[in-house]
């Protein structure tokens, strides 16, 4: 499909609401006209979507007039199942979405599979942006990714790389090989569905390296050693890393710097048109969830994104990513 400019502002301006709606207390607002919302999380329990699901589901019912909000796991093809599940049930604002729309999303609508469609789905707020980072174990002997990369051109099969098919990590390693004359079968590439077990086998030493979001991984920090990451600026307070342009000028070459998860919270694009009130509390609600003191403070201790982008500026966001990955992708 082509993402044209009709069609990101058709996504963009797919309500009217944004910044008009008032922060009154969630008592003073209109019941929301269900008794529980589902959050869908089209990964395993354990990575970083589910965590941010799971933080909002704690937080949003006060803000809801005291709902249950429950959160449901439909692991599979890298979030496509999960996707598709999704996009089959009712638009009446009784479920949402919580997940890496890039990359995700995005991989699957433009591989074909499940006959997915991006124009059904309407993207509330990117509240989390990663970026990628390589990591090793520290049992791993390489110090540099100059090191590790002359390890995987001298001796084919040797190195194996933790991914999760089709995503930007996954993208990122194949280009970063492709720059550099290196086949791609060199590498024994390990793939896993979720960010939770992908990082258990790097802690573990089960895989060499992986390229990974960076801001998810702080959990496993003690047990890997960063090569690089994928910023125009380091970011040594998390990962004391060169960027992944600094590593690789020794070798000559450059990489294109993709972005990493934009985690959203996200609806059909039918609810939107057709249930434009009940979007209007629900987007309500979550805002005044996101400026909660005890939300921000849970957010900042469990190094949690806690951003409100808001509908336009995530469609701006996504589109980008879009297209990078409409060049990049047919090279898996």
């Amino acid at each position: 499909m082509q993402f044209d400019r009709r069609t990101f502002m058709k996504i963009a301006g797919a309500t009217p609401l944004a910044a008009g709606l008032g922060y009154l207390p969630a008592q003073a607002q209109d019941a929301y006209p269900h008794n529980k919302l589902t959050l869908l999380v089209p990964f395993d329990a354990g990575g970083s979507a589910d965590r941010l699901a799971r933080a909002i589901a704690q937080f949003l019912p006060a803000e809801l007039g005291d709902i249950p909000v429950t959160v449901v796991n439909r692991s599979g093809g890298s979030g496509t199942l999960g996707f598709t599940w999704f996009s089959r049930q009712k638009d009446d604002g009784s479920i949402a979405m919580v997940a890496p729309v890039n990359p995700y999303l995005i991989s699957a609508v433009l591989r074909g599979q499940g006959n997915l469609k991006w124009d059904d789905f309407h993207h509330i707020n990117g509240q989390w942006q990663d970026y990628y980072v390589v990591l090793v174990n520290k049992a791993q002997p390489y110090q540099t990714l100059e090191a590790l990369l002359n390890d995987i051109r001298d001796n084919p099969g040797k190195v194996s790389c933790a991914v999760i098919p089709g995503d930007g990590g996954h993208l990122s390693a194949v280009i970063m090989l492709e720059k550099l004359g290196i086949p791609k079968e060199n590498v024994n590439w390990i793939t896993y569905d979720g960010g939770g077990p992908m990082r258990t086998a790097i802690a573990g030493d089960q895989a060499t390296m992986t390229f990974i979001s960076a801001l998810g991984s702080n959990v496993i920090v003690d047990q890997v050693r960063p090569l690089a990451v994928y910023r125009e600026e380091r970011d040594d307070a998390r990962w004391p890393a060169p960027t992944i342009n600094e590593a690789l000028k020794p070798l000559n070459v450059e990489v294109p710097v993709l972005a990493a998860d934009l985690r959203c919270l996200s609806v059909q694009k039918s609810f939107v048109d057709e249930h434009p009130d009940v979007y209007e509390k629900l987007v309500a609600a979550y805002r005044r969830m996101l400026d909660r003191p005890d939300f921000r403070e849970f957010a900042a201790k469990g190094e949690i994104g806690g951003d409100w982008m808001g509908p336009e500026e995530t469609a701006a966001s996504l589109k980008k990513s879009y297209e990078i990955f409409e060049q990049y992708l047919p090279q898996l």
